[in-house]
């Protein structure tokens, strides 16, 4: 049987691009700037007490309540609201290898974080019924690589989503490069300033409450899979001497939000935790709540 041309395209379902010419659009506007550069301002509201709520209105606006089981509402819609309100979100350039270690992939997901710190676990979820050449080859495995995008490597990292067949490498086409792990065998990108080598902890396979299979289970709809960190690799300019804290300024990384939007991170403020509760019950206006409350 001959070698298949491509996997399948989830694009074309999704249809997440809303410009019909996104070359044209993109023209118009202003070119990137790689000397934009980290930027503290106050938090929003310095003066904020407890009991002060909001820091400026707006928030009274009628909501809307949407179910997402109800029809006619459809999968891709709730996949576009929760990308668009769940931001920002870091890219996981994801590589593995399959077993015989004659193909290596690489593929970025979005769905993913860190989930705890002993074990360092992280999260990383896998739509579809079937599984893709990423989450087959590490369920096969039991290994995988994850390399931090920053804005130096993005368009390369965002070309690995091209939908290859499995035999077909990401790498070479990206023009990325692969640097060989020190304790598994998947290679994570050398173009990154923080990667992290794994080993899977566990897999959940998620069904549909409502999409049954002609044998009449239900329809597996996605896999979150949970992968502790054995590895971290980091460039030395990124961290700090204490080998704990990453400076955001140098690792530049790049976030995922709805459609075809991505940001950066070079503007934000401090706001630290509240102090311990009984720090904080001597306040005067919290004593006046907890008055309140008690009274009531």
């Amino acid at each position: 049987m001959p070698a298949p041309l491509e996997a399948y395209g989830k694009e074309a379902l999704v249809k997440q691009n809303p410009h019909a010419d996104f070359a044209a659009v993109e023209a118009s506007r202003p070119e990137y700037s790689f000397e934009a550069s980290w930027t503290t301002s106050k938090t929003p509201s310095p003066s904020w007490q407890p009991c002060d709520g909001a820091s400026r209105g707006g928030w009274e606006q009628k909501s809307i309540a949407i179910d997402p089981q109800s029809p006619p509402r459809t999968v891709n819609q709730n996949y576009k609201l929760m990308i668009s309100s769940t931001i920002s979100r870091p890219i996981a350039l994801v590589s593995t290898v399959s077993t015989d270690g004659r193909y290596q992939n690489l593929a970025p997901f979005s769905y993913f974080n860190n989930v705890a710190n002993d074990l360092p676990l992280y999260s990383l979820s896998f739509h579809g019924e079937d599984a893709n050449v990423s989450l087959r080859n590490l369920q096969e495995t039991g290994e995988l690589s994850i390399s931090i995008v920053s804005d130096w490597f993005l368009e390369a990292a965002n070309f690995t989503s091209v939908n290859t067949p499995p035999h077909i490498s990401e790498w070479p086409l990206s023009g990325l490069h692969p640097v060989k792990s020190l304790k598994i065998r998947p290679s994570h990108v050398a173009e990154s300033a923080f990667s992290m080598e794994y080993r899977v902890h566990s897999s959940t396979p998620i069904f549909s409450k409502t999409v049954f299979k002609k044998d009449g289970t239900l329809k597996r709809t996605a896999t979150l899979v949970l992968a502790e960190a054995v590895m971290f690799n980091v460039q030395e300019d990124v961290i700090d001497e204490q080998r704990e804290t990453v400076d955001i300024k140098v690792l530049r990384l790049v976030w995922r939000g709805g459609g075809t939007t991505y940001g950066n991170c070079f503007g934000g403020w401090e706001t630290p935790r509240p102090d311990a509760f009984r720090v904080l019950r001597e306040n005067q206006r919290v004593k006046d709540i907890l008055q309140d409350a008690n009274d009531a």
